[in-house]
């Protein structure tokens, strides 16, 4: 009872993309060349961003519960009666403590991101996920403020490379969750939430998350051919790397055309999110070797 009961709190708070945004912070640290070694502020920007995500994450299913029933989401503890909608709101409420703590460790200008950015994420739960775009917009934002964080918690400073990352993420995240919303687009209208799905169509939203994983195909592979950053620029090894995930996302948006049910959106979700991984450790390996 006690294992069924940590799996569903895992589930609740999304482990694995967690772990996955609070990692982006050190790989933006090593893209800006400020991370070479242990370093105590990264482990608190590490941890900010983590628990950032599990309380938004707890927080989105506290407040999504209506809207998660009526889509009989399988993958969602409290429609599931595994967790209670009180466990989901406590887990929120002491991640964005811990993350507001944690932020006293961090220079001014970092500081300041995370502090001004965490409103943002209990917004949205609360209001911002009900307007059209806005709610697209805000989680896309939440890419580029990780990656931001990680540049800035040490030097202060963005570097050209951490930009355009960051404009990357903001694009990608904006295909995800346009791509997620068509899966939702039922619950979504009988709870009043404004998507692109529910103004206009599953089609037309997946027509539009393919034009936007469109552009990361481009983007990603470009630093090769441009001198945006001398480690990439000319990097074959980067190349070889990079074109795996702008594979995959050709594919990707094939297989959205082609099936905008909820259950194949889902699939495609936990797909999207191993092709992002894909593509940092691309990015990764290109300033390393």
């Amino acid at each position: 009872m006690a294992m069924k009961s940590i799996r569903a709190f895992l589930k609740l708070i999304r482990i694995g993309p967690s772990l996955f945004a609070a990692v982006n912070v050190l790989i933006a640290g090593v893209l800006a060349g400020d991370l070479r070694g242990f370093q105590i502020e990264y482990v608190a920007a590490f941890f900010i961003i983590f628990f950032t995500a599990v309380g938004a994450f707890a927080f989105n299913d506290f407040y999504d519960y209506e809207s998660d029933r009526e889509n009989e989401r399988q993958d969602r503890p409290l429609v599931l009666g595994l967790l209670s909608k009180r466990i989901a709101l406590i887990a929120g409420i002491t991640a964005f403590a811990l993350v507001v703590l944690l932020s006293f460790f961090l220079n001014p200008r970092a500081m300041t991101l995370v502090l001004v950015s965490l409103p943002l994420f209990y917004l949205y739960s609360l209001r911002l996920k009900r307007i059209l775009i806005v709610k697209n917009m805000t989680i896309a934002y939440a890419y580029v403020a990780s990656i931001f964080l990680g540049s800035l918690v040490s030097d202060g400073m963005l570097e050209p490379l951490i930009i355009y990352f960051a404009v990357m993420g903001f694009i990608v995240g904006m295909a995800f969750e346009i791509m997620l919303d068509a899966g939702d687009v039922e619950g979504d209208r009988k709870v009043g939430t404004r998507t692109l799905a529910t103004r206009f169509g599953t089609r037309t939203a997946a027509k539009i998350s393919v034009v936007l994983y469109a552009v990361i195909m481009v983007m990603d592979p470009l630093p090769f051919f441009i001198s945006l950053d001398v480690r990439l620029f000319r990097d074959f090894v980067f190349l070889i790397f990079i074109l795996v995930p702008v594979i995959a996302y050709a594919f990707l948006s094939w297989s959205l055309m082609k099936n905008q049910s909820t259950e194949h959106i889902q699939k495609l979700g936990s797909r999207t999110f191993l092709i992002m991984q894909v593509g940092s450790a691309a990015y990764l390996v290109g300033v390393l070797v």
